[in-house]
Protein backbone atom coordinates (compact mmCIF):
# COMPACT_ATOMS: atom_id res chain seq x y z
CA UNK A 1 0.00 0.00 0.00
CA UNK A 2 1.26 3.47 -0.73
CA UNK A 3 2.17 5.55 2.36
CA UNK A 4 0.09 8.25 1.55
CA UNK A 5 -2.64 6.16 1.45
CA UNK A 6 -1.75 4.45 4.84
CA UNK A 7 -1.11 8.14 6.43
CA UNK A 8 -4.66 9.27 5.20
CA UNK A 9 -6.09 5.72 6.78
CA UNK A 10 -4.32 7.30 10.19
CA UNK A 11 -5.59 11.01 9.58
CA UNK A 12 -8.86 9.94 9.12
CA UNK A 13 -8.76 7.41 12.31
CA UNK A 14 -7.41 10.69 14.14
CA UNK A 15 -10.43 12.64 12.76
CA UNK A 16 -12.66 9.66 13.60
CA UNK A 17 -12.14 9.55 17.14
CA UNK A 18 -12.15 13.32 17.54
CA UNK A 19 -15.87 13.12 16.10
CA UNK A 20 -16.73 10.34 17.92
CA UNK A 21 -15.17 11.68 21.39
CA UNK A 22 -17.48 14.80 21.03
CA UNK A 23 -20.15 12.44 20.34
CA UNK A 24 -19.30 10.58 23.34
CA UNK A 25 -18.85 13.67 25.45
CA UNK A 26 -22.53 14.99 24.98
CA UNK A 27 -24.19 11.93 25.69
CA UNK A 28 -21.87 10.15 27.97
CA UNK A 29 -23.08 9.65 32.14
CA UNK A 30 -20.97 6.53 33.21
CA UNK A 31 -22.20 7.49 36.58
CA UNK A 32 -23.75 5.58 39.55
CA UNK A 33 -26.98 4.53 38.55
CA UNK A 34 -28.32 0.81 37.81
CA UNK A 35 -27.44 -2.58 39.29
CA UNK A 36 -24.19 -2.68 37.72
CA UNK A 37 -23.36 1.01 37.83
CA UNK A 38 -23.61 1.73 40.93
CA UNK A 39 -21.78 -1.55 41.80
CA UNK A 40 -19.24 -0.78 40.84
CA UNK A 41 -18.90 2.73 41.88
CA UNK A 42 -19.52 1.35 45.45
CA UNK A 43 -16.88 -1.22 45.16
CA UNK A 44 -14.88 1.48 43.71
CA UNK A 45 -15.10 3.67 46.35
CA UNK A 46 -14.82 0.54 49.37
CA UNK A 47 -11.36 0.11 46.92
CA UNK A 48 -10.02 3.26 47.49
CA UNK A 49 -10.51 2.80 51.23
CA UNK A 50 -8.60 -0.07 51.41
CA UNK A 51 -11.92 -2.26 52.56
CA UNK A 52 -14.54 -4.61 50.78
CA UNK A 53 -16.82 -4.63 54.01
CA UNK A 54 -19.08 -2.16 54.41
CA UNK A 55 -22.32 -2.26 57.66
CA UNK A 56 -25.75 -2.68 56.45
CA UNK A 57 -28.13 0.30 57.39
CA UNK A 58 -30.63 -1.53 59.75
CA UNK A 59 -33.60 -1.10 61.93
CA UNK A 60 -33.56 -1.63 65.36
CA UNK A 61 -36.49 -4.04 65.14
CA UNK A 62 -35.36 -6.45 62.36
CA UNK A 63 -32.03 -7.61 62.99
CA UNK A 64 -29.83 -8.21 59.88
CA UNK A 65 -29.32 -11.70 60.37
CA UNK A 66 -32.93 -12.32 60.34
CA UNK A 67 -33.55 -10.68 57.09
CA UNK A 68 -30.26 -10.15 54.97
CA UNK A 69 -31.69 -9.29 51.88
CA UNK A 70 -33.63 -6.52 53.38
CA UNK A 71 -31.11 -4.45 53.79
CA UNK A 72 -28.48 -5.09 50.80
CA UNK A 73 -28.51 -2.82 47.68
CA UNK A 74 -28.53 -4.21 44.36
CA UNK A 75 -24.88 -4.80 43.27
CA UNK A 76 -24.03 -6.25 46.63
CA UNK A 77 -24.96 -9.35 48.45
CA UNK A 78 -24.76 -10.48 52.29
CA UNK A 79 -21.29 -11.11 53.75
CA UNK A 80 -21.73 -13.89 56.17
CA UNK A 81 -24.77 -14.71 58.37
CA UNK A 82 -24.60 -12.91 61.69
CA UNK A 83 -22.92 -10.16 60.45
CA UNK A 84 -25.20 -7.37 59.23
CA UNK A 85 -22.03 -7.00 56.50
CA UNK A 86 -22.34 -6.27 53.13
CA UNK A 87 -19.75 -7.23 50.12
CA UNK A 88 -19.68 -6.40 46.45
CA UNK A 89 -20.61 -8.50 43.45
CA UNK A 90 -18.61 -7.48 40.94
CA UNK A 91 -15.17 -8.68 39.85
CA UNK A 92 -12.41 -5.38 40.73
CA UNK A 93 -11.28 -4.82 37.30
CA UNK A 94 -13.33 -2.00 36.56
CA UNK A 95 -13.60 -0.41 40.55
CA UNK A 96 -9.55 -0.82 40.92
CA UNK A 97 -9.22 1.50 37.33
CA UNK A 98 -11.77 3.99 38.59
CA UNK A 99 -10.11 4.31 42.12
CA UNK A 100 -6.66 6.45 40.05
CA UNK A 101 -9.25 8.31 37.80
CA UNK A 102 -11.49 9.63 40.58
CA UNK A 103 -8.18 10.69 42.49
CA UNK A 104 -6.49 12.22 39.34
CA UNK A 105 -10.55 14.00 38.50
CA UNK A 106 -12.84 13.41 41.23
CA UNK A 107 -15.83 10.97 41.83
CA UNK A 108 -17.93 13.19 39.80
CA UNK A 109 -16.36 12.96 36.45
CA UNK A 110 -13.93 9.43 36.99
CA UNK A 111 -16.81 7.53 34.92
CA UNK A 112 -16.78 9.46 31.79
CA UNK A 113 -13.22 9.46 31.54
CA UNK A 114 -12.60 5.79 31.48
CA UNK A 115 -15.26 5.05 29.73
CA UNK A 116 -14.28 7.78 27.21
CA UNK A 117 -11.08 6.39 26.78
CA UNK A 118 -11.79 3.12 26.35
CA UNK A 119 -14.30 3.58 24.11
CA UNK A 120 -11.78 5.71 21.91
CA UNK A 121 -8.97 3.02 22.59
CA UNK A 122 -11.02 -0.04 21.17
CA UNK A 123 -11.64 2.08 18.11
CA UNK A 124 -8.42 2.19 17.89
CA UNK A 125 -7.14 -1.33 18.56
CA UNK A 126 -9.71 -2.47 15.54
CA UNK A 127 -7.70 -0.33 13.31
CA UNK A 128 -4.32 -1.41 14.48
CA UNK A 129 -5.91 -5.33 14.21
CA UNK A 130 -6.75 -4.83 11.08
CA UNK A 131 -3.62 -3.68 10.08
CA UNK A 132 -1.79 -6.68 11.66
CA UNK A 133 -4.09 -9.23 9.99
CA UNK A 134 -3.15 -7.69 6.21
CA UNK A 135 -5.60 -4.89 5.92
CA UNK A 136 -5.19 -2.30 3.87
CA UNK A 137 -5.19 1.15 5.70
CA UNK A 138 -9.13 2.36 4.59
CA UNK A 139 -10.43 -1.14 4.99
CA UNK A 140 -8.75 -1.33 8.79
CA UNK A 141 -10.70 1.96 8.69
CA UNK A 142 -13.74 0.61 7.78
CA UNK A 143 -13.91 -1.84 10.64
CA UNK A 144 -13.01 0.86 13.64
CA UNK A 145 -16.05 2.83 11.63
CA UNK A 146 -18.11 -0.46 11.85
CA UNK A 147 -17.17 -0.71 15.55
CA UNK A 148 -17.73 2.95 15.91
CA UNK A 149 -21.50 2.69 14.30
CA UNK A 150 -22.58 -0.07 16.37
CA UNK A 151 -25.38 0.30 18.67
CA UNK A 152 -23.73 -2.27 20.90
CA UNK A 153 -20.72 -0.41 21.62
CA UNK A 154 -22.29 3.01 21.71
CA UNK A 155 -24.90 1.70 24.25
CA UNK A 156 -21.75 0.02 26.60
CA UNK A 157 -19.77 3.55 25.97
CA UNK A 158 -22.03 5.45 27.30
CA UNK A 159 -22.66 3.99 30.90
CA UNK A 160 -20.14 2.23 33.84
CA UNK A 161 -20.02 -1.07 32.35
CA UNK A 162 -17.18 -3.13 32.27
CA UNK A 163 -18.07 -4.41 28.41
CA UNK A 164 -15.80 -1.66 26.79
CA UNK A 165 -13.01 -1.79 29.02
CA UNK A 166 -12.70 -5.98 28.61
CA UNK A 167 -13.37 -5.61 24.76
CA UNK A 168 -10.21 -2.96 25.04
CA UNK A 169 -8.07 -5.02 26.89
CA UNK A 170 -8.74 -7.85 25.69
CA UNK A 171 -8.00 -6.95 21.93
CA UNK A 172 -4.60 -5.35 23.27
CA UNK A 173 -3.91 -8.63 24.58
CA UNK A 174 -4.39 -10.31 20.88
CA UNK A 175 -2.71 -7.29 19.32
CA UNK A 176 0.51 -7.48 21.37
CA UNK A 177 0.62 -11.19 20.80
CA UNK A 178 0.54 -11.02 17.22
CA UNK A 179 3.22 -8.41 17.56
CA UNK A 180 5.13 -11.08 19.81
CA UNK A 181 6.63 -13.09 16.89
CA UNK A 182 8.65 -9.75 15.94
CA UNK A 183 9.64 -8.71 19.15
CA UNK A 184 9.17 -11.29 22.25
CA UNK A 185 8.44 -8.44 24.46
CA UNK A 186 5.56 -7.83 23.72
CA UNK A 187 4.31 -11.03 24.58
CA UNK A 188 5.09 -10.17 28.26
CA UNK A 189 2.55 -7.02 26.75
CA UNK A 190 -0.44 -9.59 25.61
CA UNK A 191 0.11 -11.13 29.08
CA UNK A 192 -0.24 -7.94 31.14
CA UNK A 193 -3.14 -7.33 29.25
CA UNK A 194 -5.23 -10.44 29.85
CA UNK A 195 -3.95 -9.52 33.67
CA UNK A 196 -5.96 -6.64 33.51
CA UNK A 197 -8.69 -8.21 30.97
CA UNK A 198 -9.56 -10.99 33.58
CA UNK A 199 -10.20 -8.77 36.58
CA UNK A 200 -12.43 -6.42 34.78
CA UNK A 201 -13.75 -9.98 33.88
CA UNK A 202 -12.75 -13.40 34.51
CA UNK A 203 -14.69 -15.04 31.48
CA UNK A 204 -12.05 -13.27 29.78
CA UNK A 205 -9.74 -16.47 30.64
CA UNK A 206 -11.09 -17.15 26.69
CA UNK A 207 -8.81 -14.48 25.26
CA UNK A 208 -5.78 -16.95 25.95
CA UNK A 209 -6.98 -18.96 23.13
CA UNK A 210 -6.33 -16.94 20.46
CA UNK A 211 -3.16 -15.09 22.15
CA UNK A 212 -1.46 -18.58 22.31
CA UNK A 213 -2.31 -19.47 18.54
CA UNK A 214 -0.91 -16.05 17.98
CA UNK A 215 2.40 -16.18 19.81
CA UNK A 216 3.04 -19.92 18.35
CA UNK A 217 4.86 -22.98 19.90
CA UNK A 218 7.55 -20.91 21.70
CA UNK A 219 8.59 -21.66 25.64
CA UNK A 220 10.03 -18.14 25.85
CA UNK A 221 7.24 -16.50 24.09
CA UNK A 222 4.08 -18.82 26.29
CA UNK A 223 6.69 -18.29 29.89
CA UNK A 224 6.38 -14.42 29.39
CA UNK A 225 2.56 -14.43 28.51
CA UNK A 226 2.14 -16.53 31.71
CA UNK A 227 4.57 -13.99 33.42
CA UNK A 228 2.34 -11.31 32.45
CA UNK A 229 -0.57 -13.01 33.52
CA UNK A 230 -0.15 -13.60 37.10
CA UNK A 231 -0.45 -9.93 38.94
CA UNK A 232 -3.94 -10.31 37.78
CA UNK A 233 -5.17 -13.37 38.74
CA UNK A 234 -3.28 -13.06 42.33
CA UNK A 235 -4.83 -9.85 42.69
CA UNK A 236 -8.32 -11.40 41.81
CA UNK A 237 -7.52 -14.64 44.14
CA UNK A 238 -6.32 -11.81 46.68
CA UNK A 239 -10.05 -9.77 46.40
CA UNK A 240 -12.11 -12.45 46.82
CA UNK A 241 -10.05 -13.89 49.62
CA UNK A 242 -10.52 -10.50 51.69
CA UNK A 243 -14.53 -10.19 50.53
CA UNK A 244 -15.29 -13.85 50.27
CA UNK A 245 -13.58 -15.91 52.35
CA UNK A 246 -11.70 -17.96 49.60
CA UNK A 247 -9.35 -16.75 46.67
CA UNK A 248 -11.51 -18.65 44.23
CA UNK A 249 -15.03 -17.81 45.88
CA UNK A 250 -16.56 -14.80 43.59
CA UNK A 251 -19.68 -12.39 44.08
CA UNK A 252 -21.62 -14.25 41.51
CA UNK A 253 -21.73 -17.33 43.74
CA UNK A 254 -22.58 -20.97 41.67
CA UNK A 255 -22.13 -19.00 37.87
CA UNK A 256 -22.44 -22.49 36.57
CA UNK A 257 -26.20 -22.32 37.86
CA UNK A 258 -26.70 -19.93 35.27
CA UNK A 259 -25.83 -22.03 32.11
CA UNK A 260 -28.20 -24.72 30.58
CA UNK A 261 -27.32 -26.78 27.26
CA UNK A 262 -30.89 -26.59 26.05
CA UNK A 263 -30.74 -22.49 25.44
CA UNK A 264 -27.94 -23.12 22.76
CA UNK A 265 -30.60 -23.15 20.24
CA UNK A 266 -32.22 -20.00 20.96
CA UNK A 267 -29.26 -18.36 21.62
CA UNK A 268 -27.32 -19.39 18.11
CA UNK A 269 -31.18 -18.12 16.39
CA UNK A 270 -30.24 -14.52 18.60
CA UNK A 271 -26.75 -14.20 17.20
CA UNK A 272 -28.15 -15.04 13.54
CA UNK A 273 -30.73 -12.01 14.18
CA UNK A 274 -29.05 -9.37 15.84
CA UNK A 275 -25.25 -9.88 15.30
CA UNK A 276 -25.14 -8.66 11.63
CA UNK A 277 -28.18 -5.95 12.59
CA UNK A 278 -25.53 -4.49 15.85
CA UNK A 279 -22.00 -5.24 14.54
CA UNK A 280 -22.57 -4.48 10.86
CA UNK A 281 -23.46 -7.10 7.71
CA UNK A 282 -20.00 -7.97 7.54
CA UNK A 283 -19.62 -10.31 9.88
CA UNK A 284 -22.08 -12.83 7.57
CA UNK A 285 -18.29 -13.00 6.05
CA UNK A 286 -16.50 -13.91 9.08
CA UNK A 287 -16.97 -17.76 9.40
CA UNK A 288 -15.88 -17.99 5.54
CA UNK A 289 -12.33 -17.35 6.94
CA UNK A 290 -11.98 -20.64 7.57
CA UNK A 291 -11.74 -21.00 3.61
CA UNK A 292 -8.48 -19.06 3.62
CA UNK A 293 -6.76 -21.12 6.26
CA UNK A 294 -4.30 -22.21 3.38
CA UNK A 295 -3.37 -18.47 2.81
CA UNK A 296 -3.26 -16.78 6.11
CA UNK A 297 -3.13 -19.52 8.65
CA UNK A 298 -1.73 -17.70 11.61
CA UNK A 299 -4.78 -14.94 10.89
CA UNK A 300 -7.32 -17.02 10.29
CA UNK A 301 -6.95 -19.41 13.19
CA UNK A 302 -6.57 -16.25 15.30
CA UNK A 303 -9.38 -14.84 14.50
CA UNK A 304 -11.67 -18.01 14.46
CA UNK A 305 -11.02 -19.28 17.32
CA UNK A 306 -11.40 -15.78 19.08
CA UNK A 307 -14.58 -15.63 17.95
CA UNK A 308 -15.79 -19.01 18.36
CA UNK A 309 -14.73 -19.16 22.02
CA UNK A 310 -16.83 -16.41 23.49
CA UNK A 311 -20.09 -17.14 21.14
CA UNK A 312 -20.00 -20.91 22.22
CA UNK A 313 -18.73 -19.74 25.95
CA UNK A 314 -22.36 -17.37 26.12
CA UNK A 315 -24.46 -19.54 23.75
CA UNK A 316 -25.30 -21.48 27.01
CA UNK A 317 -25.79 -18.46 29.34
CA UNK A 318 -29.20 -17.87 30.52
CA UNK A 319 -29.44 -14.17 29.96
CA UNK A 320 -27.55 -14.11 26.79
CA UNK A 321 -30.58 -14.33 24.10
CA UNK A 322 -32.67 -11.66 26.65
CA UNK A 323 -32.70 -8.81 24.99
CA UNK A 324 -30.69 -7.26 22.38
CA UNK A 325 -28.40 -5.15 24.89
CA UNK A 326 -27.26 -8.78 26.51
CA UNK A 327 -25.08 -9.38 23.36
CA UNK A 328 -22.82 -7.15 25.52
CA UNK A 329 -20.96 -9.93 26.72
CA UNK A 330 -19.72 -10.96 23.34
CA UNK A 331 -17.72 -7.32 22.56
CA UNK A 332 -14.68 -8.98 23.23
CA UNK A 333 -15.19 -10.54 20.65
CA UNK A 334 -16.51 -8.44 18.34
CA UNK A 335 -13.30 -7.25 16.94
CA UNK A 336 -12.74 -10.63 15.63
CA UNK A 337 -15.62 -11.10 13.67
CA UNK A 338 -15.09 -7.64 12.30
CA UNK A 339 -11.79 -7.64 11.43
CA UNK A 340 -12.75 -11.28 9.91
CA UNK A 341 -15.86 -10.15 8.15
CA UNK A 342 -13.69 -7.55 6.27
CA UNK A 343 -10.59 -9.97 5.45
CA UNK A 344 -12.68 -12.41 3.19
CA UNK A 345 -13.93 -9.58 0.79
CA UNK A 346 -10.77 -7.85 1.19
CA UNK A 347 -9.43 -10.95 -0.10
CA UNK A 348 -11.79 -11.76 -2.38
CA UNK A 349 -12.01 -7.92 -3.76
CA UNK A 350 -7.88 -8.52 -4.38
CA UNK A 351 -8.80 -11.77 -6.72
CA UNK A 352 -11.45 -9.84 -8.89
CA UNK A 353 -9.33 -6.55 -9.28
CA UNK A 354 -6.56 -8.51 -10.26
CA UNK A 355 -8.42 -10.09 -12.89
CA UNK A 356 -11.05 -7.62 -14.22
CA UNK A 357 -10.05 -4.23 -12.57
CA UNK A 358 -12.49 -1.15 -13.56
CA UNK A 359 -13.75 1.92 -11.98
CA UNK A 360 -16.85 -0.42 -10.83
CA UNK A 361 -14.74 -3.29 -9.23
CA UNK A 362 -12.94 -0.34 -7.53
CA UNK A 363 -15.96 0.81 -6.21
CA UNK A 364 -17.27 -1.86 -4.71
CA UNK A 365 -15.68 -1.77 -1.36
CA UNK A 366 -16.71 1.41 -0.81
CA UNK A 367 -20.19 0.62 -1.07
CA UNK A 368 -19.72 -2.74 1.10
CA UNK A 369 -18.63 -0.31 3.88
CA UNK A 370 -21.18 2.30 3.37
CA UNK A 371 -23.85 -0.29 3.43
CA UNK A 372 -22.80 -2.27 6.43
CA UNK A 373 -22.46 1.04 8.48
CA UNK A 374 -26.07 2.48 7.57
CA UNK A 375 -27.50 -0.93 8.58
CA UNK A 376 -25.79 -0.03 12.22
CA UNK A 377 -26.64 3.41 11.75
CA UNK A 378 -30.12 1.98 11.18
CA UNK A 379 -30.76 0.99 14.35
CA UNK A 380 -30.45 3.74 16.21
CA UNK A 381 -33.40 4.98 16.03
CA UNK A 382 -35.39 1.77 17.07
CA UNK A 383 -33.17 0.80 19.54
CA UNK A 384 -33.30 4.40 21.55
CA UNK A 385 -31.66 3.02 24.55
CA UNK A 386 -28.35 3.08 22.38
CA UNK A 387 -27.97 6.54 22.57
CA UNK A 388 -30.23 7.77 25.62
CA UNK A 389 -28.93 5.74 27.97
CA UNK A 390 -25.83 7.71 29.44
CA UNK A 391 -29.16 10.73 30.18
CA UNK A 392 -31.14 7.75 31.68
CA UNK A 393 -28.33 7.00 33.86
CA UNK A 394 -27.60 10.55 35.58
CA UNK A 395 -31.41 10.63 36.39
CA UNK A 396 -30.45 8.49 40.00
CA UNK A 397 -27.92 11.21 41.05
CA UNK A 398 -30.95 14.34 40.69
CA UNK A 399 -33.16 12.00 42.65
CA UNK A 400 -30.65 10.86 45.26
CA UNK A 401 -29.98 15.19 44.85
CA UNK A 402 -33.40 15.77 46.05
CA UNK A 403 -33.70 13.12 48.77
CA UNK A 404 -30.59 14.88 50.45
CA UNK A 405 -32.29 17.95 50.41
CA UNK A 406 -35.69 16.94 51.72
CA UNK A 407 -35.81 13.67 53.73
CA UNK A 408 -34.49 13.45 57.27
CA UNK A 409 -31.58 12.40 57.63
CA UNK A 410 -32.97 9.59 59.39
CA UNK A 411 -35.47 8.63 57.01
CA UNK A 412 -35.74 4.65 55.76
CA UNK A 413 -36.69 4.81 52.01
CA UNK A 414 -38.16 1.55 49.98
CA UNK A 415 -36.79 1.11 46.82
CA UNK A 416 -35.43 -1.55 44.38
CA UNK A 417 -34.01 -0.41 41.15
CA UNK A 418 -31.95 2.50 42.69
CA UNK A 419 -30.43 1.24 45.38
CA UNK A 420 -27.25 0.42 44.66
CA UNK A 421 -27.27 4.31 43.62
CA UNK A 422 -29.41 5.69 46.99
CA UNK A 423 -26.56 3.85 48.51
CA UNK A 424 -23.82 5.49 47.31
CA UNK A 425 -25.24 8.75 47.57
CA UNK A 426 -27.20 8.99 50.63
CA UNK A 427 -26.96 8.35 53.96
CA UNK A 428 -30.65 6.62 54.34
CA UNK A 429 -31.38 3.51 55.71
CA UNK A 430 -32.87 1.19 52.63
CA UNK A 431 -35.46 -1.62 52.04
CA UNK A 432 -36.00 -3.96 49.56
CA UNK A 433 -39.12 -3.82 48.35
CA UNK A 434 -38.82 -7.59 47.28
CA UNK A 435 -38.22 -8.53 50.93
CA UNK A 436 -41.12 -6.64 52.43
CA UNK A 437 -43.88 -10.17 53.19
CA UNK A 438 -46.77 -8.68 54.89
CA UNK A 439 -44.85 -10.16 58.20
CA UNK A 440 -41.84 -7.67 57.35
CA UNK A 441 -43.22 -4.92 56.24
CA UNK A 442 -45.62 -5.12 59.48
CA UNK A 443 -42.57 -4.84 61.54
CA UNK A 444 -40.47 -2.82 59.82
CA UNK A 445 -43.60 -0.52 60.14
CA UNK A 446 -43.40 -0.86 64.11
CA UNK A 447 -40.19 -0.51 64.29
CA UNK A 448 -39.91 2.88 62.40
CA UNK A 449 -43.09 4.16 64.54
CA UNK A 450 -41.34 3.52 67.55
CA UNK A 451 -38.72 5.51 66.94
CA UNK A 452 -40.45 8.30 65.27
CA UNK A 453 -38.12 7.68 61.90
CA UNK A 454 -39.91 8.77 58.51
CA UNK A 455 -40.75 6.46 55.62
CA UNK A 456 -40.75 7.21 52.26
CA UNK A 457 -40.26 5.36 48.56
CA UNK A 458 -38.44 5.92 45.67
CA UNK A 459 -39.91 4.12 42.44
CA UNK A 460 -39.63 3.93 38.69
CA UNK A 461 -42.77 3.74 36.76
CA UNK A 462 -42.89 -0.22 36.63
CA UNK A 463 -42.42 -0.52 40.36
CA UNK A 464 -45.02 1.49 41.30
CA UNK A 465 -47.89 -1.31 41.67
CA UNK A 466 -45.69 -2.30 45.52
CA UNK A 467 -47.00 0.25 46.81
CA UNK A 468 -50.46 -1.80 47.14
CA UNK A 469 -48.79 -4.52 49.14
CA UNK A 470 -46.98 -2.49 51.82
CA UNK A 471 -49.14 -1.09 55.10
CA UNK A 472 -49.85 2.63 55.55
CA UNK A 473 -51.17 5.31 53.30
CA UNK A 474 -48.73 6.42 50.25
CA UNK A 475 -48.91 9.91 49.03
CA UNK A 476 -47.03 11.06 46.19
CA UNK A 477 -44.29 13.81 47.76
CA UNK A 478 -42.23 14.44 44.20
CA UNK A 479 -41.21 13.25 41.07
CA UNK A 480 -37.54 13.30 39.59
CA UNK A 481 -37.66 13.11 35.55
CA UNK A 482 -39.68 9.40 35.87
CA UNK A 483 -38.70 8.84 39.07
CA UNK A 484 -41.64 9.00 41.69
CA UNK A 485 -41.29 9.79 45.73
CA UNK A 486 -43.72 8.25 48.17
CA UNK A 487 -44.29 9.38 51.61
CA UNK A 488 -45.98 6.59 53.76
CA UNK A 489 -48.57 8.73 56.36
CA UNK A 490 -48.39 6.77 59.81
CA UNK A 491 -49.41 7.21 63.16
CA UNK A 492 -47.13 9.14 65.58
CA UNK A 493 -45.23 6.80 68.23
CA UNK A 494 -47.02 6.59 71.59
CA UNK A 495 -45.79 9.62 73.83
Amino acid sequence: MPPTTLSGARIGLGLGLLGYAVLLYILIGAVPGGSDNSGYFNEARLLANGRMHVPMRTLAGLPADETPFLYTPLGFKPAAAGNSQLVPTYPPGLPLLLVPAARLIGWDHAGDALLLIHSLAGIALVFALGRICGLPGPWALAGSAILAASPLYLYTSLQALSDVPATVWATAAVVAALKGREKAGWALVSGACISVAFLIRPNNFLIAIPVLIAVGISPRRVSLVALGSLPGIAAWMAVNRAAYGSALQSGYGAIGNEFHAGLIPGTLAFYVWWLPLLLSPVVIFAPSILAFIGRVPRITCVLASWATAYIAFFSAYRWTHEQWWFLRFLLPAAPALIVAGLVVPHLWYERVRASRGGAMVRLLPVLLIAAAIGVEAGQTRPLREAWSIGHGERKYGRVCGWLNVHLPGNSAVVVSQASGALFYFTPFTLLRYEEMNPSVALRAEASLRSEGRPLYAVLFPFEEGVLGRLPGRWDHAASVDDVSIWRCETPEPAK
